[in-house]
């Protein structure tokens, strides 16, 4: 049966009914592919390179600050069940009163022996906030006057003396 602008109603009818099915084909795969790209944006998301075994840690970035010079430096690392705090070429854990106090020991000591009251922090950007203000308090106990957070820099890539 022809319209007057030559549509015929019968191949309307079977076009769209072809284009259903293939409708009804993709809502049919939709949620397997749905869950193949999330998995491949999980994947994405959580796999690392590394080109060597070891600590990696990031300093936090900061546009400003004072610079001094300080022989008193702690390393400030999070591990997954806690927080350990290097100086002195000894490691204690925050959160454990044994460990803080022998901490502010050490800290009171080299402190009391040296003219400058101040005390480097080298943390990484995952160390909890909370972690640093236990530390910094604990410094304070110690006698240490000023604490210097360390900043990132992007333009030194090692060590100068």
């Amino acid at each position: 049966m022809r319209r007057g602008w030559g549509w015929a109603v019968q191949s309307d009818a079977k076009r769209l009914g072809r284009a259903s099915d293939r409708i009804r084909a993709f809502v049919a795969a939709s949620p397997w592919i749905t869950l193949l790209v999330l998995l491949l944006m999980l994947h994405l998301a959580s796999g690392t390179l590394t080109a060597s075994e070891g600590v990696l840690f990031d300093l936090p970035e900061s546009s400003a600050g004072e610079g001094e010079h300080t022989s008193l430096v702690a390393l400030v690392l999070p591990m997954p069940r806690e927080t350990l705090v290097f100086f002195d070429d000894a490691r204690y854990v925050m959160g454990d009163v044994q460990s803080e106090s022998a901490l502010r020991e050490q800290l009171t000591e080299r402190s009391s022996k040296m003219k400058e009251q101040t005390l480097l922090v080298l943390a990484d950007h995952g160390v909890k906030a909370a972690e640093l203000f236990a530390l910094a308090a604990l410094a304070r106990q110690s006698g240490i006057e000023r604490l210097l957070f360390a900043e990132k820099r992007s333009d030194v890539h090692q060590e100068t003396r």
